[in-house]
């Protein structure tokens, strides 16, 4: 993997330190030029250096790719764009690709003209966009617009007909959009539940006094996720459009990926730390602060889906950030309180803790998840989530001696929760560099807002850039 030394000076050296990329680790120093990686190896053949960052007895990783975000735009979300994006940025996540939510009456276009204007005016890391589909056939038919402007994924919710104009898609619509974006080399990312028959069972659940967990049990099971999966791949099967499953929580879900994957399908399947580490009892603890959607589950599904993360089943790992103060949580009652937690810079802490260093998976295990897996999937590889030369600069740096505590008044979010309070977590993130600038150094912010830049997006290939054949890719 050493690549031979530029005869030309870099800007920055990491020297001392251990590399670690998907497929192992070495003893190497990075250099960078112009905001790429420009030399790899021994660090004692390094061409000289402006500036030598000694990283000895740390890892460096590449910096962390979060596919899976929410941030303020015609929401109640406390944070906008460039809060979420600063937040990811102190926990590792050098790339966060969120979603661009418009209005009704505004066109995809216009959405996405505006919320990449609002990034670049005030991220300090660099962001990507999804587009966000709404029942309405004028709107999906802006996907080709959306793919000329780098964006090449699109959402589409099934889950929450109760909330409005693009919360609950019905099928024909999300067909269309599927069909549209397979013509441009898109993918579809959808978010799995039966809308309608979570509306009938809530109404069950509300009729019979259910509350809390109890009423999430009630009116969002894991079947009504597990049949929209289904649903989906179907759907996606029909217009050979890659698919991407957001969020998946439960074994009943896992097991029709897992099908549809050794038929062949092209799908790619996410799920978040929150449904591998925490359970229903979480709700029961913390009440609304806990409600997320689709909802925490039963103990057993925990182990079925680290067993998905390592076997190669699950794909990536997002945060699914959707950041609300306690109060906005708590503001309502239960069952109208909003969904979400905020989870962007605990995403690569959270997995290197409770993932590698308690061995329930390997250390580039962690790497493929939440770096060169997002990336391959949504186009952004190699620019983003790999260390290779002529890669973008983006590497973040773990002292794995270290110890860190949760403390919600010590993150970068607006949010002032966290389910995680308290948890001592293994590793400390030291440097996040992006395009090989120092963005966050010990915890403190140490670039400018405005230093971000939109990433735009030529494709997204879903699962199959994952396979062997496929440029780049390595089998996973």
């Amino acid at each position: 993997m050493a690549a031979k030394p530029s005869p030309r000076s870099l800007d920055r050296l990491l020297a001392g330190g251990t590399l670690v990329t998907g497929q192992g680790r070495q003893g190497a120093a990075l250099g960078f030029r112009d905001g790429r990686v420009a030399w790899i190896g021994d660090p004692d053949a390094a061409p000289p250096a402006g500036e030598v960052i000694d990283v000895s007895g740390k890892l460096v990783l590449p910096g962390a790719v979060d596919p899976h975000a929410h941030f303020r735009t015609f929401s109640s979300h406390i944070d906008a764009l460039a809060d979420t994006v600063r937040s990811a940025a102190h926990g590792g996540v050098t790339t966060l690709v969120g979603y661009a939510t418009g209005e009704e009456g505004e066109s995809m276009a216009a959405t996405l003209d505006r919320v990449r204007e609002e990034g670049e005016g005030g991220c300090v890391a660099d962001f990507s966009l999804h587009a966000w589909i709404f029942e309405d056939f004028k709107y999906i038919s802006g996907i080709p617009e959306a793919v000329a402007r780098g964006v090449t994924s699109f959402k589409v919710m099934m889950g929450y007909r109760k909330r409005g104009w693009g919360r609950c898609v019905p099928d024909d619509y999300t067909y269309a959009a599927m069909e549209t974006a397979a013509r441009c080399g898109g993918i579809v990312l959808v978010h799995a539940e039966n809308g309608l028959v979570v509306d009938y069972l809530e109404n069950q659940a509300v009729a019979a006094g259910a509350d809390g967990a109890e009423f999430l049990r009630r009116g969002r099971p894991p079947q009504v996720e597990a049949e929209a999966v289904a649903r989906s791949i179907h759907l996606a099967g029909m217009t050979g459009c890659p698919l991407y499953i957001v969020h998946l929580t439960c074994k009943e879900s896992l097991a029709e990926t897992r099908r549809a994957r050794a038929e062949g399908r092209n799908v790619v399947v996410e799920s978040c730390p929150q449904y591998l580490l925490l359970t229903e009892a979480e709700v029961d603890r913390l009440g609304s602060l806990a409600k997320v959607a689709p909802p925490l589950r039963a103990a057993d599904h925990l182990g079925i889906l680290w067993e998905g993360v390592r076997d190669g089943s699950i794909d990536a790992v997002g945060s699914d950030h959707a950041s609300y103060t306690a109060a906005q949580k708590r503001e309502k009652p239960f069952l109208d309180a909003p969904y979400g937690v905020p989870g962007t810079e605990l995403l690569l802490p959270l997995l290197y803790s409770e993932g590698a260093a308690k061995g329930r998976i390997s250390l580039e295990r962690v790497v493929q998840i939440v770096s060169e897996n997002p990336a391959r999937v949504l186009g952004l590889y190699p620019r983003k989530g790999a260390l290779l030369v002529g890669s973008d600069a983006d590497a973040v740096v773990i002292d794995p001696k270290a110890k860190t505590t949760v403390r919600a008044a010590e993150q970068h979010t607006k949010s002032d929760y966290s389910p995680y309070e308290g948890w001592e977590l293994s590793g400390r993130i030291e440097l996040s560099l992006v395009r090989g600038e120092v963005v966050v150094r010990d915890g403190q912010l140490a670039q400018r807002p405005g230093y971000g830049r939109f990433i735009p997006r030529k494709g997204a290939a879903g699962r199959a850039a994952l396979l062997a054949g496929f440029p780049g890719a390595g089998g996973r």
